[in-house]
């Protein structure tokens, strides 16, 4: 689990093979990112989504895991879901064979904003989501900010601290997450969907998670790291991933003993036409 509160070239002959679709003039003697795109909010944008959760013990056991995926769009400044569906499985290896369609997402639209972040909003539009679900809102809202809040400060290769994206936030009225050091990086450059793309190194390490309800509490720590490739003709994601690792430990209600154990998660985030 995690929740977010939460660029365009490198040097010409770094990347030469690119030489013939690739604007040089737009680099500055800092090697920054250019300053003059801004991505067309007229034209809908949509993305594949696809979750997994793999779960294990302490002794690295494997116990089961579960696959969430969907299709979101962004047109102006709404977002919409369509298509998402559920499966799992106690088998590593396996394929997932049966998938269940959650009716609650289908057509769902909203402002992608810090509002996902409120019990209000979930019980709203969403009244019976589980956490699984809400991740689902706040991975897709994680992705923008990645590519996006610190794009006027990044240089090639040099790692950047973003302190103003830092903090402990209430997720949803169920607990807090706290991002305690975000630090991003442009690598470079490449092709991806045909468009020249920066490459948006982020990773958050040592993050403290709190979760509460009536039959539970939980306590965990999660590290995630991924990369977003943002078009630098029209600063439109073109791929995002992210692989996450959560520690926790859980005590359920009326049980004596806490059930330890961890999650790995990892997300890629595809263009469709």
């Amino acid at each position: 689990m995690r929740t977010i509160i939460l660029f365009f070239a490198g040097i010409c002959l770094s990347y030469s093979v690119l030489a013939q679709s690739y604007d040089c003039s737009m680099i500055d003697n800092r090697s920054r990112l250019p300053e003059n795109i801004e991505i067309d909010k007229s034209v809908t944008r949509s993305y594949k989504m696809t979750t997994d959760y793999y779960n294990y013990d302490l002794k690295c056991n494997f116990l089961n895991k579960m696959r969430f995926t969907g299709f979101i769009s962004y047109t102006g400044d709404l977002a919409q879901w369509k298509e998402v569906y559920y499966a799992e499985s106690k088998d590593l290896d396996a394929a997932y064979t049966v998938e269940k369609k959650i009716d609650s997402f289908q057509n769902l639209t909203y402002r992608p904003d810090g509002t996902t972040l409120t019990a209000e909003f979930f019980q709203k539009n969403l009244p019976e989501a589980n956490v699984f679900e809400m991740n689902l809102i706040w991975d897709a809202l994680g992705f923008d900010v990645f590519a996006y809040s610190c794009w006027d400060s990044l240089k090639l290769n040099e790692e950047f601290r973003a302190k103003n994206i830092n903090g402990e936030v209430e997720i949803a009225g169920i607990g807090t997450f706290n991002n305690k050091d975000i630090r991003i990086t442009w690598l470079g450059v490449t092709k991806m969907n045909d468009k020249i793309c920066a490459i948006i190194k982020y990773s958050v390490m040592n993050n403290p998670l709190k979760v509460e309800n009536e039959n539970m509490s939980m306590n965990g720590r999660s590290h995630y790291w991924g990369e977003v490739y943002v078009s630098l003709s029209d600063k439109q994601i073109e791929y995002a991933n992210l692989t996450e690792d959560v520690v926790t430990d859980i005590q359920l209600k009326g049980q004596a003993s806490n059930i330890l154990g961890y999650t790995v998660r990892t997300i890629y985030l595809e263009k469709v036409k």
